[in-house]
């Protein structure tokens, strides 16, 4: 039966003639009633009550909102009509006092739609302990046995519209007693004799479910009574001696219950056992994401790559696979937990395909959702997972997304993606890219200054200075001092002030123009600055230990994006920032030592061996870090190690070429075999630039301990021969870490390396017994374009001096040693000041008497003893015998050769063996 139907005022009155005042006590159900064994006592009451007053249907009053059209005479609410213009009228004409509703706590639920056949139902009542079976008839549904006489009210007309108006407010509504009445029509006839009933308890069979499916589910309980309330009243006389008439609607069934409804708990097997209260079913996606986050955390935690770890990243992954793929999720969570799943592929797996099909499908998402800050993570996520594999199709994809987002005028993430891009083109292997990484960070600088981000310009004028001074111009030098007095004019102020990582970065690149100048005096004094900027930025409290730099942007630059994936923009205390990463303390402290040992190296020892210290003392720090955990993702941890491993590298190779520079053969062959160690243990990821060092670092080696055929091999290597293109080879693994195709495999250094490697072979092939002797001026002719380009005055001066002690002739000798003496005295080589002065006394002063060959010889001498080299000891110490006894000073000639045949013992036997040939 439908509950909604609209409630029939007619039934609200009863006639007061006739009440009379009778109590029945309630009789007590037998043990096999389905209905509740106990109920409240009646009272009926026969005081007059008069027709309660009709209301307005306008007032707003009148009827609290009611969902279902059902009649609640409850004891805080009276009746009031439904209809102001219509007054109804009562079954019985003599009005009597007005009703008392709350006396009561009885709920009457009008049945939704009677039946239209009609039908003469017999009702029989029994006894107390008996139980009511109603007659079938051949209409059950219209016939319900009811514990009452029908009566039929009078026929009248009412609007319909006014039915259902009268809605109560259930807040207010407190019924004890709920009495269904279903309403079929039955041609009863109007004849029949009134009869007085007691108070019934009916059980109705269960036969008649439909009605009895409406009923709440009970538990037989105790009666209850408030004290504050009456017992409940009903006037059978009401219900007995109204007459029969042809009704719309009747009364058909009772049921009184003294209890609350209460939700129907399933039964356990144990009826013994304690009803479990309802639980709301766990959110699965949100436990699950935690789960993959614990999971994560806790194979990060793990010491090294062991089985427990591989383990938990894969559950890890499958929790988040479950999500994605089980659960119909928000837009907005779906796109979160898509951009973790990827990122933890990306971090933690070499699954570069799936996260990549996934971030395209989230990138569709975020699109029609609108989710931007969502969109620029993902796209940018998926140009570096695009970039394993594809760089040049990296670097297009990004180039597409930079000219999508200036359209939108979305400035942060057009900084992300032009830094990212000026990476992506400093990590190629293509020298032209490095033109393409200038150009980004030209206009990120102008974007900067346009919107006063004074961080983002200071830190791009930095990267900046950074790329002129690894390129192999002229200008290199004054390009990146242009640079970094961009970044330097913003020092004082507040957001670059706050960033002592730019700060330092400022000191090295300024450092490193001095060395790669050649400039000594500013070179000394940059060093000390360095020193001090260097403690006071690790000191300062605004480095972070997470390996990040915050570089601040204003709000302008925000506009319109509002942050969702907490990644590379971030909201710290009502500013935003740009997150990078960068080095750790510990990262820039070795740096600090490195460029103090390779700044002091043009001393060649001359300073006590100072240079050499400080890299023995940044070897140390290195060696005593350990392997980098897990903590950050096994890429990144993997990209750490590798950082590591090679700045151990650049040590070693300092400590090397300072040791060979001053003739330590001994030590300096020592030192090989660790950098081969870090070599095959990078594979790949060892750089071509180091390969190439570490070749011809075995080819000094070999040259200086007196085997020359080796050494003459290995500097006509491919590797080695300056006609070669360096690169990789195309059988290299799908995936690396950007390091060994880095822009460096095609700079200076391996070319400078180069041609290092052919002055050694003219110098091997300057001997005229030797079998390519006739390659000789071929290969001194052939170097003189690449070290004109170089820009290397170290080099420049050497091939200065190549060329004055393989020439022919005492004018062309005296014209490059002139230039050879000048670069050496720029640059502050004790080495090439002291090979200059040797090979002057031999072309221009050697057998002369003169006072001027003595002072040459004499200045060669101690220009060597500086440098420290056993074998030009020997060399100069006997050159400066030679000179004074041919000028007549025996006593210091005894000397002097003394001090050769001292030197001489000290050489290699290779070596010796060499000079008796």
């Amino acid at each position: 039966m439908d509950p909604n139907y609209p409630f029939n005022p007619i039934y609200t009155n009863f006639p007061p003639s006739q009440y009379q005042t009778s109590s029945h006590p309630v009789p007590q159900p037998q043990q096999n009633l389905h209905y509740p064994q106990s109920q409240p006592h009646l009272q009926f009451d026969s005081r007059p009550q008069p027709h309660p007053q009709p209301q307005s249907y306008h007032h707003p009053q009148s009827y609290p909102p009611q969902n279902y059209s059902q009649f609640y005479y409850n004891q805080d609410q009276h009746y009031q009509a439904a209809v102001h213009e219509y007054s109804q009228q009562g079954f019985y004409p003599s009005p009597g006092p007005p009703v008392q509703p709350s006396q009561s706590r009885i709920q009457v639920v009008i049945p939704s739609q009677p039946s239209q056949s009609p039908s003469s139902p017999h009702q029989q009542f029994q006894q107390q302990g008996q139980t009511y079976h109603p007659q079938p008839t051949q209409q059950p549904r219209n016939q319900v046995p009811s514990p009452v006489q029908a009566f039929q009210p009078p026929p009248r007309q009412q609007p319909p519209q006014y039915a259902s108006q009268y809605k109560p407010d259930p807040s207010q509504r407190r019924p004890d007693v709920v009495v269904h009445v279903p309403s079929p029509k039955m041609g009863a006839d109007q004849s029949q004799l009134k009869r007085e009933l007691p108070t019934p308890i009916i059980k109705i069979e269960e036969s008649q479910k439909k009605w009895e499916s409406t009923l709440p589910a009970t538990k037989p309980q105790p009666p209850q009574t408030r004290p504050d309330q009456p017992l409940t009243t009903i006037n059978p006389q009401m219900l007995q001696n109204t007459p029969l008439q042809t009704p719309s609607r009747v009364f058909q069934a009772v049921e009184i219950n003294t209890k609350p409804k209460k939700v129907a708990t399933k039964a356990t097997e144990n009826r013994h056992s304690p009803v479990q209260p309802y639980e709301p079913e766990p959110d699965y996606p949100s436990v699950l994401c935690v789960l993959a986050d614990d999971y994560l955390d806790a194979a990060r935690k793990k010491e090294g790559l062991t089985e427990e770890y591989y383990t938990l990243i894969a559950t890890a992954v499958g929790c988040l696979e479950a999500v994605l793929n089980n659960f119909k999720l928000p837009p907005l969570k779906e796109a979160q937990v898509s951009l973790h799943y990827a990122q933890i592929l990306y971090e933690e797996t070499e699954n570069y395909d799936e996260a990549e099909t996934r971030l395209t499908k989230s990138i569709e998402l975020c699109e029609r959702h609108k989710f931007i800050d969502l969109k620029y993570e993902m796209q940018l996520l998926l140009s570096k997972i695009l970039y394993e594999s594809n760089p040049k199709a990296a670097l297009r994809d990004i180039q597409r997304m930079i000219d999508d987002i200036e359209a939108y005028r979305h400035t942060a993430w057009l900084y992300i993606f032009r830094f990212q891009h000026a990476m992506f083109s400093l990590a190629s292997a293509a020298p032209g890219e490095v033109h393409s990484a200038a150009v980004q960070l030209e206009k990120i600088t102008n974007l900067a200054r346009q919107s006063s981000d004074s961080a983002v310009l200071a830190l791009a004028a930095v990267l900046e200075a950074s790329l002129h001074l690894s390129s192999s111009s002229h200008e290199a030098v004054t390009a990146s001092q242009t640079a970094l007095a961009k970044a330097r004019a913003l020092q004082l102020d507040p957001d670059v002030e706050t960033t002592p990582q730019l700060t330092i970065l400022m000191e090295f690149i300024d450092l490193a123009c001095s060395v790669r100048e050649g400039n000594i005096a500013q070179t000394e004094s940059k060093r000390k600055t360095m020193h001090e900027v260097l403690y006071e930025s690790i000191s300062n409290p605004a480095w972070r230990d997470d390996g990040f730099i915050y570089i601040p942007v204003s709000k302008r630059a925000i506009a319109g994006i509002q942050l969702q994936g907490n990644g590379h923009i971030v909201e710290r205390g009502g500013k935003y920032f740009m997150t990078f990463s960068w080095l750790s303390k510990e990262h820039v402290e070795a740096l600090g030592f490195l460029f103090s040992a390779d700044s002091a190296a043009y001393k060649s020892g001359a300073d006590g061996g100072k240079a050499e210290k400080f890299a023995e003392e940044g070897l140390l720090e290195v060696q005593s870090w350990g392997r980098p955990g897990l903590a950050t993702g096994y890429q990144q941890s993997q990209k750490a190690h590798i950082l590591q491993k090679l700045l151990e590298a650049q040590f070693l190779y300092l400590i090397c070429f300072m040791r060979c520079s001053r003739g330590s053969w001994q030590q300096a062959s020592r030192v090989v075999p660790a950098i081969h160690r870090i070599s095959d243990d990078l594979g790949n990821n060892f750089p071509l630039n180091m390969r190439s060092a570490l070749l011809y670092l075995e080819g000094v080696i070999l040259q200086g301990t007196g085997n020359n055929a080796q050494a003459l091999e290995i500097y006509q290597s491919p590797m080695l021969s300056l006609e070669q293109k360096h690169s990789l080879p195309s059988t290299r693994p799908k995936v690396d870490h950007q390091i060994s195709t880095s822009y460096h495999a095609e700079s200076d250094i391996t070319r400078n390396i180069c041609i290092l490697a052919a002055m050694n072979s003219a110098f091997i092939l300057q001997d005229p017994h030797h079998p390519q002797h006739n390659r000789q001026a071929y290969l001194v002719n052939s170097l003189s374009t690449p070290v004109q380009s170089c820009g290397n005055k170290y080099i420049q001066a050497h091939y200065s001096l190549l060329v004055s002690v393989l020439s022919s002739t005492t004018l062309t000798a005296k014209q490059y040693l002139k230039s050879a003496m000048e670069a050496a005295k720029a640059i502050g080589s004790t080495q090439t000041t002291a090979l200059t002065l040797v090979y002057m006394q031999e072309k221009l002063f050697r057998g002369t008497v003169d006072e001027q060959a003595i002072k040459c010889a004499r200045a060669a001498s101690h220009q060597v003893r500086r440098w420290g080299d056993p074998m030009w000891i020997h060399v100069a110490a006997g050159l400066e015998a030679e000179a004074l006894e041919v000028n007549g000073l025996l006593g210091d000639t005894q000397q002097r050769r003394a001090d050769a045949e001292a030197s001489w013992d000290k050489l290699p036997e290779a070596v010796k063996r060499l000079k008796s040939d």
